[in-house]
């Protein structure tokens, strides 16, 4: 097994910043992270990779560990191989006792785990990570929250799943009238209820917080989360039998995580685009659909039990 430190180091060492991003410093390269994190995975990286570079020729150990924690990030967002980033992480900050760390070595370890689908390791690395940041950092704490809500969400415990979405919400929403307002997290913790919601079956509901996340995002100009609203319309719309609306939505998604290199998202689309075209008797382009969406999915390594009828049908034709 490769020591993760030894790994990163190596792999630090062969990156070589780009010419167009020498002259940026490390709070640039951070704003344009934020603003193509789940835009453009690839750029995401990018800026990681060189933010951790800048910060290692700085000696800056806190940019260090964020270079990081932005590399396990972006390289989960695109189904490739971020731990050996969390790993070094946990490593680095392991003894540390400050306002974010070690707790946020452990919620990307979570994160990651939990795209992997190992649901009880995740939950292990968020509770530790809820224990670090009890009474030292509420934003951490209630983020956890959410997290943790995406695990219940994901093994059926929609109750408590939910529950916990409207408690971040809550907390979020109450933060955009202070200074410390945070819009990406508090748009966030909106789709975050709007997709228990659609998961759940409650689509009107569902709708209701979709809406107000659109809205939000055009208010305020933060695009991380539109192609997901986009998609989750898509999804809310499907299930009602409004098929014209819910093709209009997915096709728009599909632009987006296309562009994105978000293939796990890319391969739900099509799936509904494919159901859309069965349900109103166009076969062909239903297959088609399906089809793409068995590619895409293949690629992302990942599996939605939900895409299992578009197999069937497949099957069957």
């Amino acid at each position: 097994i490769l020591d993760p430190i030894l790994y990163c180091s190596q792999s630090i060492k062969r990156f070589g910043i780009p010419d167009t991003l020498k002259s940026r410093n490390i709070e640039e390269l951070q704003k344009a992270y934020d603003k193509v994190f789940r835009i453009d995975n690839n750029k995401a990286e990018l800026y990681a990779n060189v933010i951790l570079k800048k910060a290692k020729e700085e000696k800056d150990n806190v940019l260090i560990y964020d270079g990081y924690y932005k590399l396990a990030y972006s390289k989960g967002l695109k189904s490739e191989n971020g731990h050996p980033y969390a790993d070094t992480l946990l490593t680095l900050t392991h003894n540390l006792n400050t306002r974010e760390y070690p707790a946020k070595a452990h919620i990307i370890k979570g994160i990651l785990l939990n795209y992997e689908f190992r649901y009880n390791e995740a939950l292990k690395e968020y509770i530790q990570a809820r224990d670090l940041s009890t009474n030292k950092n509420p934003d951490q704490f209630y983020y956890i929250k959410k997290l943790i809500g995406i695990l219940k969400l994901a093994t059926g415990e929609n109750n408590e799943a939910l529950s916990l979405f409207l408690e971040y919400y809550q907390y979020e929403k109450k933060k955009l009238d202070t200074d410390n307002r945070d819009v990406k997290s508090y748009i966030g913790s909106v789709f975050s209820v709007a997709n228990c919601y659609n998961e759940t079956g409650k689509y009107i509901n569902a709708l209701k917080y979709i809406d107000l996340g659109i809205r939000e995002c055009k208010q305020y100009r933060d695009y991380t989360h539109y192609p997901y609203f986009i998609s989750a319309s898509g999804i809310a719309n499907y299930y009602p039998k409004n098929y014209k609306e819910s093709s209009e939505k997915h096709l728009e998604a599909e632009k987006k995580f296309i562009k994105n290199n978000d293939n796990w998202n890319l391969g739900i689309t099509y799936y509904f685009l494919g159901k859309i075209n069965y349900d109103t008797q166009k076969e062909n382009d239903a297959v088609k659909y399906f089809i793409k969406a068995d590619s895409v999915l293949t690629v992302s390594k990942k599996f939605d039990l939900l895409t299992r009828n578009g197999y069937e049908i497949l099957i069957d034709y």
